[in-house]
């Protein structure tokens, strides 16, 4: 039952991909620029770097042939991942001798990023690093690609033999004893589990610092079951094309000692508990100096966490560079490379006088559309200081900075209805910042349907419109090209709150409970939205639309919905307030 369950989750998140591959030709003409290595490359496959324990991770290490020459220590940036790093054109590996697989399947959003044919999958470039004066360390994780030990994903066995590689590598006599941290997504997920290292109490000693670029740090709330509605495309889609094919050892063994497959561990522990704690990233607890992505086109998977993580780090060096763009696009650009050089050369070769301390501790970029950057700006924190929280509270003629005049019920049918309501801008306004939707909803079924109904799944998002009232899109997660300004999503039987990490503007969901709805039950329901920075031009609007099902289609991702014929009915006056807080700057 599980594997016709999983089959048919692939197929709906994978098909889409691979029609739209197919039908632009990406398959055959992938979105990306691939150079030769640079000439001074000491290129070293399958290094074996061995655990205390007598684990043997196999590693890819690429060094300068003149340092080499001349004994020269110099310092490492390091990646580690379950992915097969044999998947080099260099090694002529990949489909067509051209660059990793993902650059036929996934669209780039319009740019072409550039690399080296010795850079696998979402790893640092050693065409950068190299030259510059360091080493890179592209290492196998324990259990995947031919490294040894047992598979996992984010979990404290992992991170702790992580630790013990960037100590091994630390030792090596052409490394100077200082390491840094850099990669894309998981290759950034394992940077905060090792800054933290749990079974160590904190990072390694050689590590000076951490780059990771777009990432989620905690897996049920990010992207597995936000607001506890279950994602069913995306770990179906990761598990069967990306860590399947790389495990050293058999899916059976990997699901044996996980207690289920990637693709399965919701259905084993549908609930937040002990099994998901130890897969979320302790962020509260890192300390060393950190340069994060926050991209406000990752919506669906590392969006959330990239912001959790820069603001409960307790590091006091911390950067947040924010963007719109495509998600590698933007991580191999020049800019980024420059800037992510710069922080390395500070903290990894202690170069404090570089400018780099100079940069304001926030990075904005604001958006008016997909292909507008409105302004590039500084910041000192994140919420932005200057923003005004703002009610908009929904009513029967749209959304209104007053309460409705009279009671109202507001309602749609949960299989295929919605409601919308707008708000037009009077001036020129700024939205950045985390939004929320409070809403007072009851669920209601027909006359006698059994059983009676006792959830509502809430979906929410936020559109612009021009001045003519035609919808303006964005940049969304996995090349996305359609994307709103920003979303969320609710269980209702999940509603209940972490008081300690939620925020007036930002309601975190526990997700340790069910808390099913009585017949006639109206509950107050607190949504967050994604965050996200959009400029509206005065005669612009808003469109808030609240459904039952999914509202913006965008495969891999793929939301579980169980609702029934039933009714979500939202009440809307003085006694029950319900309203969208939206993050106004002022201008």
């Amino acid at each position: 039952m599980d594997e016709l369950r999983q089959a048919s989750n692939l197929w709906y998140s994978l098909r889409p991909l691979l029609s739209r591959a197919v039908t632009t030709c990406q398959i055959f003409n992938p979105q990306c620029t691939l150079v030769p290595a640079d000439s001074d490359i000491l290129c070293q496959y399958d290094v074996g770097v061995v655990l205390p324990d007598g684990t043997k991770l196999l590693a890819n290490v690429f060094r300068s042939r003149r340092a080499e020459e001349d004994s020269r220590k110099v310092p490492v940036v390091m990646c580690a991942h379950p992915y097969d790093n044999h998947k080099l054109p260099a090694l002529g590996k990949t489909p067509l001798g051209g660059p990793p697989h993902q650059y036929r399947l996934i669209p780039q959003a319009g740019g072409k990023p550039k690399f080296s044919n010795v850079t696998s999958w979402e790893s640092p470039d050693p065409n950068l690093w190299v030259p510059a004066g360091y080493a890179v360390v592209n290492l196998n994780l324990p259990g995947f690609s031919g490294s040894e030990g047992m598979a996992t994903v984010m979990s404290d066995n992992q991170s702790k033999a992580y630790y013990e590689a960037i100590e091994w590598v630390a030792r090596q006599p052409w490394c100077d004893g200082a390491v840094g941290l850099n990669g894309v997504s998981f290759l950034a997920i394992t940077q905060f589990h090792v800054a933290a290292c749990r079974h160590y109490g904190g990072p390694p000693p050689a590590l000076k610092c951490i780059v990771p670029w777009e990432r989620l740090t905690d897996p049920h709330q990010d992207s597995i079951c936000p607001g506890g509605i279950e994602d069913a495309g995306f770990l179906t889609f990761w598990w069967h094309t990306e860590v399947k094919p790389a495990l050293t050892g058999s899916a059976a063994d990997f699901i044996k000692d996980n207690d289920a497959s990637v693709a399965g561990m919701l259905v084993k522990h549908p609930l937040m508990n002990t099994y998901w704690r130890e897969k979320a990233a302790p962020v509260d607890d890192i300390e060393l100096p950190m340069l994060v992505c926050g991209s406000f086109s990752d919506h669906c998977l590392h969006t959330q966490g990239s912001f959790r993580a820069f603001t409960r780090a307790r590091s006091r060096h911390k950067w947040i560079y924010t963007h719109r763009g495509g998600k590698w696009d933007v991580f191999y650009s020049p800019e980024v490379q420059h800037l992510t050089k710069q922080f390395m050369d500070c903290f990894v070769k202690g170069e404090s006088n570089n400018g780099f301390l100079s940069h304001p501790p926030v990075t904005l970029e604001v958006r008016s559309s997909r292909d507008v950057i409105h302004e590039r700006r500084g910041e000192k924190a994140w919420p932005l200081p200057g923003v005004t929280w703002s009610k908009l509270r929904l009513g029967p003629s749209g959304l209104s900075r007053s309460n409705p005049e009279k009671s109202t019920e507001l309602c749609y049918e949960c299989t295929n209805g919605q409601v919308s309501f707008d708000f037009r801008f009077d001036q020129d306004t700024e939205l950045t910042g985390e939004m929320k939707l409070r809403l007072w909803a009851e669920v209601r079924g027909k006359p006698g349907q059994s059983p009676v109904p006792n959830d509502l799944f809430l979906f929410t998002a936020v559109d612009k419109r021009d001045v003519k009232g035609k919808p303006v899109r964005f940049h969304g997660s996995v090349g996305f090209t359609d994307d709103w300004v920003t979303r969320g999503f609710c269980r209702a039987s999940r509603r209940e709150l972490d008081q300690i990490h939620s925020k007036p503007w930002l309601p975190v969901s526990s997700g340790i409970s069910d808390q099913p709805l009585r017949p006639g039950e109206i509950v107050q329901v607190d949504i967050a939205l994604y965050p996200s920075s959009t400029f509206f031009s005065a005669g612009e609007s808003i469109r808030l639309v609240i459904s039952g099902q999914e509202i913006i289609r965008n495969p891999p991702y793929h939301k579980k919905v169980a609702a029934g014929p039933e009714k979500c009915v939202m009440h809307v006056d003085g006694k029950y307030d319900s309203f969208l807080l939206v993050p106004e700057s002022s201008l």
